[in-house]
């Protein structure tokens, strides 16, 4: 029922989805992001649901994340920031943001985004120290060797044969890739050198789910390869014994609290106030133990900076626990109203 809740109150919070805000819903952990997430795309649809999971690796491992993480990571704040300068461009009265959302096409929805609290806490790397994305189009001329570089270096995963985000495969005359921010795989079929076709498939059929004109694939990473490469020493070093400073190897002045790259207008609401703290609280003692106190506050956001954050921003605050709020919402399963019949 909380995504039915949730998804209710998204529509009704200052007329935010009627303006084109985009909407930032926080939970406890990434499972219940991840399910809240898939929830509410039934219940918004056709209004864009992106889950924004944490990094699934620390950053005192040196290890970067994995791609089909990145990638979801990458749609998920793209999304909000992109909708936050297209929203900035419409600042001042309510019928000038409802032009933006007009000029923007009638089923152009502002985005939800799912986030857990340990995810708030891992700072961001600033969008530009990304590898660039490029397009394919159909009838542009296309080297394999040059693209196939090109993809490692965007931290694409070369294998035999694709089956997840951010992998890619090269057989003859035929360039499969599964961008990192798609729901599908891309076959790129070419006539000697130049694009023939761009067809969607199924990984796990091989059958072919419609054709494109033209495909952008995005990284899949988060910092260009000479960063990555750094990290992946350091790693090495520290397996030595070695410690090396976080400081010198990544541009740690130009990673962001998330909630900072969120536009100022964004509707927060929190789906489990009670599951906040402890998991941010958690978080940061695992940081705490395995970084110094200056590389810690350099990577992550310290759970009472998430706090003030949210406690300044948000617009709705829910919780299992009652207290003393203001507001009670009362439900109970199916199921159990049908025993009682």
């Amino acid at each position: 029922m909380r995504a039915y809740l949730v998804g209710g109150l998204l529509d009704g919070i200052d007329q935010a989805a009627a303006l084109g805000r985009p909407a930032l819903v926080v939970a406890g952990d990434d499972r219940q992001a991840r399910d809240l997430a898939a929830d509410l795309r039934q219940w918004l649809h056709p209004r864009p649901v992106r889950f924004y999971p944490s990094r699934g690796v620390a950053y005192e491992s040196h290890l970067a994340p994995p791609p089909h993480l990145v990638g979801l990571r990458v749609a998920a704040l793209d999304a909000l920031v992109e909708r936050g300068e297209r929203g900035g461009r419409a600042s001042g009265t309510d019928d000038r943001r409802r032009a933006v959302v007009a000029e923007a096409g009638e089923h152009d929805e502002p985005p939800v985004i799912v986030v857990s609290a340990v995810a708030l806490s891992e700072k961001v790397p600033d969008p530009a120290l990304r590898p660039h994305a490029f397009t394919l189009r159909v009838g542009e001329l296309l080297d394999l060797e040059e693209v196939s570089a090109e993809l490692a270096a965007m931290g694409y995963e070369r294998t035999d044969q694709v089956e997840d985000r951010g992998q890619f495969a090269v057989r003859g005359g035929i360039l499969d890739v599964y961008p990192a921010t798609e729901d599908r795989a891309l076959r790129v079929d070419l006539f000697d050198i130049e694009i023939e076709s761009l067809r969607w498939f199924s990984t796990f059929t091989q059958r072919s789910l419609g054709e494109a004109d033209a495909v952008e694939i995005a990284p899949a990473a988060e910092l260009a390869a000479e960063h990555r490469e750094a990290a992946e020493l350091a790693a090495i070093g520290a397996e030595e014994g070695e410690r090396p400073d976080v400081s010198e190897l990544l541009p740690v002045d130009r990673f962001h609290a998330f909630l900072d790259l969120a536009p100022a207008d964004a509707a927060i609401l929190v789906a489990a106030e009670e599951e906040i703290d402890p998991a941010l609280t958690d978080h940061w003692t695992d940081v705490c133990a395995a970084f110094h106190d200056t590389d810690a506050h350099d990577l992550y956001v310290p759970p009472q900076v998430v706090r003030d954050a949210l406690r300044e921003r948000v617009h709705i605050s829910l919780s299992s626990i009652s207290s003393d709020q203001p507001v009670e919402f009362r439900a109970q399963a199916a199921d159990v109203a049908a025993r009682s019949l």
